[in-house]
């Protein structure tokens, strides 16, 4: 074998070595890490507000949508809430977001939407969850992060509109 072809076999199989001690010590710093739970960032108010909207019962069904991720399956119902009115119940942070309800008369809908009124910057954001991240990953902890926006929302109509609505995802 020539001089040159034994100096790459020692090169490759040194680097071989270093690999797979490199993914040793990964695995075993990997293993050592838990969970430290999840982190809120930035200003938090949580409110929890009722939002109505009239409509017309007609021939259609009328639609109920909105932006956020529904966890109820069907239209609750309650006496509470007047007929002819679809009530969404809305638990947000008020530091981040402003919810409205609308009526979409083209498309025979209600809605619950939001605009974001936040004066915090995503840079402070980010470089927060950077510092805290590393902060914790020193410690052997891994945690998650979160910037509450809409939390939860139930829709709910008088037991005499049960009928006239439907959601809509």
């Amino acid at each position: 074998m020539k001089k040159m072809h034994k100096i790459l076999l020692a090169v490759f199989c040194a680097g071989v070595l270093l690999t797979g001690i490199g993914a040793g010590v990964l695995i075993t710093e990997f293993s050592a890490l838990s969970y430290g739970g999840k982190e809120i960032l930035g200003k938090t108010d949580m409110r929890t507000e009722n939002f109505d909207v009239k409509f017309e019962p007609g021939e259609e069904s009328v639609c109920i949508t909105g932006w956020y991720n529904w966890k109820q399956e069907e239209v609750l119902t309650d006496e509470a809430v007047p007929e002819n009115t679809v009530r969404f119940r809305a638990t947000y942070n008020g530091e981040r977001i402003l919810p409205h309800a609308v009526w979409e008369e083209e498309n025979n809908q209600a809605a619950l939407l939001w605009r974001w009124v936040s004066e915090e910057d995503d840079m402070e954001l980010m470089m927060k969850a950077k510092d805290l991240f590393l902060e914790n990953l020193k410690e052997g902890r891994i945690i998650s992060f979160d910037t509450p926006g809409m939390e939860e929302v139930t829709v709910t109509v008088n037991p005499a509109n049960k009928d006239d609505v439907h959601l809509v995802w």
